[in-house]
């Protein structure tokens, strides 16, 4: 009865915070997808967090006016035959599912479908694992190795047995070209099986297939462009026609849609939903609505995409379980995040401007918006509109609601890091705020717009799956990048002088390695 009680203040607690009277009732459940599938510096990276910044993180959305989390812990990065220690970290992020609870929110637990990597990559501790490089695709279709690796996610989920649903995509990463819904349709009885023994509660723990790029096809990365729309609709069509008829209950849908109807699955999944009358069990995924993905961490500002989104997914919101977005480097999305929550809770709210939303969420955090404003949208103005000391002002201001204390890594470290975003942005932009008059000024103006962009990697590193971590330009948001190329484009005149002088000061400045800086200033100044 406590933990009831509990449960209803919390929930009755998050709407007086989100401070909405509905004048347009949207989604009846909103929910946020944690993605631990990147490898960066903490706080940026889910994969670097532990178990306090899941619960705070918990505690935000919650605040924000989320009820649902999901959660990718990379159970892929986890080999056969299940170790002792590998259990013992299962237990351990079984306390995390609990937590999310605490917060009043559902959790659902994300996998993949037919992943597992080599045992070699046991040498290190379960979140430090990169496994893109060493993982072996199971052929479901074959028994030699379909019933290993089902008995393996069974042991996995007589671990984690408490979530609310367990999704599982059909692709991207996963799946294999030619694969039939009738194998993916007998992973998700395998997992109701398991499920059914060791589920602390069976009869409400969802099976929810992630309908995505579509099981069977040849390109199995939904990002890719050989795989558009139009050619995943008969695979994703038969596996839902399928699941109608065949999947064990409690069952839900997971369809997703890419945040532009012409680039990997579009709208195709939510358009077969609706025809197949298969809305009411479903919750709309709206991929990349909160953050394009993969995108180096920055704060750019998604306004325009969550208003389309969720006003063409609109049409649903009676209907449809609910809604969710996703970010695969929350601390520097939360605009995003906030926006996107109070938009799918009330359409109306989708009408403000941005301004106005992004000083609603200054006043949620307890910040002045006077500062937080430009800096959430530093990635936007000139340096005329960028207060040369607002980097410094940053540093010194405090974040002074409750909620801002649930921020993972703090309030003061989350102002310390739009500080340096800032700075780098402030700097890249003096750096070429006028023409060059000459070679030796075009090779400092470029050595210094570089050393901003190399300064904030430092801070985030992020590095996407790669294990060579040198300093590259995808590394780096690409609307800084194409600012700094133009202007090369339009002052370097003697483009091999300016590379050599260009390298030469980052290297003597110990900004990047002799080599790295002759290769970055190249490829900046000849592509």
């Amino acid at each position: 009865m406590k933990f009831i009680k509990c449960q209803i203040i919390l929930f009755l607690l998050g709407l007086l915070y989100i401070n909405v009277s509905a004048e347009n009732p949207g989604f009846r459940h909103r929910g946020f997808y944690l993605h631990e599938g990147w490898f960066f510096n903490y706080p940026f990276a889910v994969r670097t967090w532990e178990r306090e910044d899941f619960s705070k993180m918990f505690h935000l959305l919650q605040r924000m006016g989320y009820d649902q989390v999901g959660i990718w812990p990379m159970l892929e990065a986890i080999p056969m035959l299940l170790s002792t220690v590998d259990s013992l970290a299962l237990s351990s992020f079984k306390r995390t599912i609990d937590d999310a609870h605490d917060a009043s929110l559902e959790c659902w637990l994300i996998q993949c479908a037919n992943l597992t990597p080599d045992p070699s990559i046991s040498a290190k501790p379960w979140n430090q694992r990169n496994p893109y490089h060493v993982w072996k695709h199971i052929r479901l279709d074959d028994p030699k190795e379909a019933e290993p690796y089902l008995a393996h996610r069974s042991k996995m989920i007589s671990i984690l047995n408490n979530a609310d649903a367990y999704v599982t995509i059909d692709g991207d990463p996963g799946g294999y070209e030619g694969a039939r819904p009738e194998e993916w349709l007998k992973m998700f009885q395998s997992d109701r099986s398991a499920l059914d023994r060791y589920g602390v509660n069976p009869t409400k723990q969802r099976l929810i297939p992630w309908v995505w790029c579509g099981w069977g096809t040849k390109s199995t990365w939904g990002g890719d462009a050989t795989n558009p729309p139009i050619r995943i609709k008969p695979y994703t069509s038969a596996t839902m026609k399928l699941f109608k008829s065949a999947m064990p209950e409690p069952w839900e849908m997971f369809p997703g849609r890419s945040h532009r109807e012409d680039w990997a699955c579009g709208r195709v999944n939510i358009e077969l939903t609706d025809s197949l009358g298969l809305m009411n069990r479903s919750t709309i995924f709206c991929y990349e609505a909160i953050e394009l993905e993969p995108t180096p961490p920055a704060a750019i500002l998604q306004f325009d995409y969550i208003r389309r989104i969720l006003r063409e997914e609109s049409e649903f919101a009676a209907v449809a379980k609910g809604i969710f977005g996703n970010a695969q480097q929350p601390v520097m999305a939360l605009p995003n995040i906030y926006f996107f929550a109070r938009g799918a809770y009330d359409l109306a709210y989708l009408n403000k401007t941005n301004e106005e939303i992004l000083t609603d969420f200054a006043d949620f955090l307890g910040g002045l918006s006077s500062l937080l404003v430009p800096a959430w949208d530093c990635m936007n103005r000139k340096l005329e509109t960028l207060p040369a000391d607002l980097p410094q002002r940053l540093r010194t201001t405090r974040l002074t609601s409750e909620s801002a204390k649930f921020i993972p890594g703090g309030p003061e470290r989350y102002l310390e890091i739009l500080a340096q975003q800032a700075e780098s942005r402030i700097k890249l932009l003096q750096s070429i705020a006028k023409p060059a008059i000459s070679d030796e000024q075009a090779a400092k103006s470029i050595a210094d717009g570089i050393t901003s962009l190399v300064n904030w990697w430092n801070v985030h590193r992020y590095v996407l799956a790669y294990v060579d971590v040198s300093f590259k330009w995808n590394f780096v948001h690409d609307s800084q990048v194409s600012i700094l190329r133009k202007w090369c484009r339009e002052n370097v005149k003697n483009s091999v002088l300016v590379s050599k002088l260009a390298a030469d000061i980052l290297y003597r400045n110990n900004i990047l390695p002799e080599k790295q800086a002759i290769q970055r200033v190249n490829e900046l100044i000849y592509e």
